[in-house]
């Protein structure tokens, strides 16, 4: 049966003979009206571009009577965060032929991209005339960027050797699916198995890595208020994990003596050696957090206080949530987590950004899910504190099965992250076959390769300006010491299939004589020369 209504069969009785009558004497009434003036706006779509925050951006827009007859303009309505009119006042009398402009302004007021409109309204015969809006909010980011913005977690197989220590360089270590999880370390109460994480951290010193966050997660099921409960069952963890200890209320009251004691036991253990906490990992996934936001609100103010007496330099992150869909996401849950009381127990902001090619999403939507943290953010007195995407990648391998578009992704999501102001990505996952590959038993991948290429592109750098699109190209401008200027471009309607790359031309700045792709390959090219760019960025560069 169709969804919608059937339509009513016409048939002349009184009362619609009525109405029929009165249609035949109104319609020449209109249809007069649509002759004597018609109101032309331009352009109807204003894309503002990147904006620094604190700055604004002004576009004209023209009316024009296209009729015979006057046209009055009553109202030109606005809507969208940041955008308003300037030069305009109402009514504006249009006469025959008459065009008249004003601007639109685009102030942002934080550092997201924001969609809006305007509506012209007036008394012509094809009111309302709408124009779109939009335009990206940019706040500077001015630092260089440090080893320790690319960041990994590593697969347990490398404590074995099964899977090597990372060739490529990297700067910080996460330590989650690392089998050092609270149930790991905690097998009973009083009792701690600090082995694992003991191999983590002196594996990590002799290979020079002392740059290490912990991530609090999975409860021991002896600790669990609801031991049995199979929704918490996943292949790292077992029923009961993702229910809050059972001396913990649903309001957030009680003893919370058992997390209180695990959370002292860890930070007097490796104090000193883990720099960072993050309070527990993707809490609005059910199978990772089945509590409520007062109790977890609660643990981290215990946990906070715990941690910054045993070191005061420590830095804690609040929990990392995840857009984990059917109504579970970042800019859901992290609003309601803040709105608890969470912020007061955080130094910076943590989140996991996972971006999903099955799902038609390109590595630039990485940009929306920064822009959810963002404006979670905005009024809160989080706003200032570092954002940390503390893990991401594209999902599964068989997501994106093609390797060169693997090297793209990681490459894209890198450069658009640090221009977004987040200072810290741990990829998903290195040594890890089904999710994330940077290795294979065959030695280096193209994605391995090419996160190596980045961290050279990288560290040491200086965003020079924001990223920004052409159309489908994107480029990122860096300088660094001595003089040196680079350049990442790449085009994103470009795909990868069989080995094969498509691509499309582009000239670069007569400044750049060369540039570097993500396999380390070097092109020499003479100033103001077309290049061939695609899907995989290039660093170009003077």
């Amino acid at each position: 049966m169709s969804k919608f209504p059937r339509r009513a069969c016409l048939h002349l009785n009184s009362v619609n003979s009525f109405r029929a009558l009165v249609l035949l004497l109104v319609l020449p009434m209109f249809a007069g009206r649509a002759a004597a003036g018609e109101l032309t706006v331009s352009p109807t779509t204003i894309a503002f571009g990147t904006v620094n925050v604190g700055t604004s951006q002004s576009k004209s827009v023209t009316v024009t009577n296209t009729g015979d007859s006057t046209i009055k303009v009553s109202n030109v309505a606005v809507y969208g965060t940041g955008f308003s009119l300037k030069g305009i006042t109402m009514p504006l009398i249009l006469s025959a032929h008459q065009s008249s402009s004003f601007n639109a302004v685009f102030d942002p007021q934080s550092a997201i991209t924001t969609d809006g409109g305007l509506v012209v309204i007036s008394d012509a015969s094809d009111s309302p005339q709408r124009v779109r809006l939009s335009g990206t909010g940019w706040v500077a980011v001015n630092s260089v960027v440090p080893p320790q913005y690319l960041g990994l977690i590593l697969h347990p197989e490398v404590l074995t050797d099964k899977v090597p220590w990372p060739a490529i360089p990297f700067g910080s270590i996460r330590l989650w699916a690392t089998e050092t999880q609270w149930a790991v370390l905690n097998p009973s109460e009083g009792t701690y198995d600090w082995s694992e994480l003991d191999s983590w951290l002196n594996m990590a010193a002799q290979n020079g890595k002392t740059d290490l966050i912990y991530t609090f997660g999975v409860v021991p099921q002896w600790a669990s208020s609801k031991p049995n409960d199979q929704t918490c069952v996943s292949p790292s963890s077992t029923p009961g994990s993702c229910d809050p200890p059972y001396d913990l209320n649903a309001d957030g009251t009680g003893p919370d003596q058992i997390w209180q004691n695990f959370v002292a036991a860890l930070v007097s253990h490796a104090a000193g050696r883990i720099q960072y906490w993050e309070l527990w990992n993707e809490p609005d996934c059910p199978y990772e957090w089945n509590g409520t936001n007062a109790q977890l609100v609660r643990m981290a103010k215990d946990a906070y206080a715990i941690i910054k007496a045993a070191d005061p330099a420590a830095m804690v992150t609040t929990p990392s949530s995840v857009n984990a869909g059917s109504g579970r996401s970042i800019d859901i849950w992290l609003p309601a987590y803040l709105a608890a009381g969470g912020g007061a127990y955080a130094d910076i902001v943590a989140f996991h950004g996972y971006v999903n090619p099955a799902l038609g999403q390109a590595p630039e939507a990485i940009t929306s899910t920064v822009d959810q943290v963002t404006s979670s953010l905005a009024g809160t007195p989080l706003t200032s504190k570092p954002i940390w995407n503390t893990e991401g990648g594209w999902t599964q391998n068989s997501n994106l099965p093609n390797a060169e578009l693997q090297a793209a992704f990681v490459a894209r999501v890198y450069l658009l992250q640090w221009f977004k102001g987040v200072s810290r990505f741990y990829w998903f996952q290195y040594g890890n076959t089904v999710t994330g590959t940077l290795w294979t038993s065959a030695g280096p991948n193209a994605a391995e390769i090419a996160y190596g290429q980045v961290y050279d592109w990288l560290v040491g750098a200086t965003l020079a300006g924001p990223c920004s699109a052409t159309g489908s190209v994107w480029t990122c401008s860096f300088t660094k010491p001595g003089g040196i200027h680079e350049q990442a471009v790449w085009d994103a309607s470009q795909t990868c299939r069989n080995q094969t790359c498509t691509t499309s031309s582009y000239t670069p700045s007569s400044v750049y004589t060369k540039y570097t792709d993500l396999a380390g390959n070097i092109t020499s090219f003479a100033p103001g020369a077309t290049i061939q760019i695609g899907a995989e960025p290039v660093l170009l560069e003077n």
